[in-house]
């Protein structure tokens, strides 16, 4: 019952900070959800913390707010060492379709630079389509393989202990080439939005 009561918090506050973001922003929640490419009611169920945005969906948001995804995410108490139990955090479908891939948002939250996830894929599942986001972006595969694919570059298939960086701002997508597959996600949040954050570079 307890972690029932935490969800319903987590998808509590992730709304309130997209409804106060987005209203920063002076966006209508009709042209934030056209921006984003979902449905109006959908961001309304998500600012109003009755459901959870997918990984994809977070970051279309947050593409639309021109913010990085940590952004929206609830804010973590400050403290120079951030300990995460395993357990802890919950997995979250990585994009809207049916049989998702699972992604643990193991560390990512305003003040924060790097949003680290842990990619959990079993036979099936859906990885998603093309998405792309500002930053750059570190793979790291701990169990089983998996294919990145970016636009206009050949297809590189990881196995095992191999690792991939890329500028996530290009088109990218990833493809389960062995189950189960868990990769650790390392993104860092764009320039821009550092220096928006800090008022450097005006």
């Amino acid at each position: 019952m307890t972690r029932i009561v935490d969800e319903r918090q987590l998808d509590f506050s992730l709304g309130r900070t997209l409804k106060a973001v987005r209203t920063k922003a002076g966006l209508t929640m009709a042209s934030l959800a056209q921006l984003a490419e979902i449905s109006q009611p959908h961001l309304s169920q998500m600012e109003n913390g009755k459901v959870s945005p997918s990984i994809s969906t977070l970051y279309r948001l947050a593409n639309a707010l021109q913010v990085s995804p940590q952004e929206l995410l609830p804010s973590t108490p400050v403290s120079e060492l951030v300990v995460i139990r395993a357990g802890e955090t919950e997995a979250t479908p990585i994009s809207d379709q049916p049989g998702a891939a699972l992604a643990r948002v193991l560390l990512g939250s305003p003040g924060r630079n790097l949003q680290v996830q842990e990619i959990l894929v079993e036979a099936g599942d859906s990885l998603g389509d093309w998405f792309d986001h500002e930053g750059e972006e570190y793979l790291y595969v701990l169990e089983g393989s998996i294919t990145i694919e970016l636009k206009d570059n050949d297809p590189r298939e990881l196995g095992v202990g191999d690792s991939a960086w890329y500028p996530s701002d290009i088109p990218h997508r990833w493809v389960a080439a062995q189950h189960p597959v868990r990769v650790l996600a390392v993104s860092s949040i764009a320039e821009r939005a550092v220096k928006e954050r800090t008022g450097h570079g005006q």
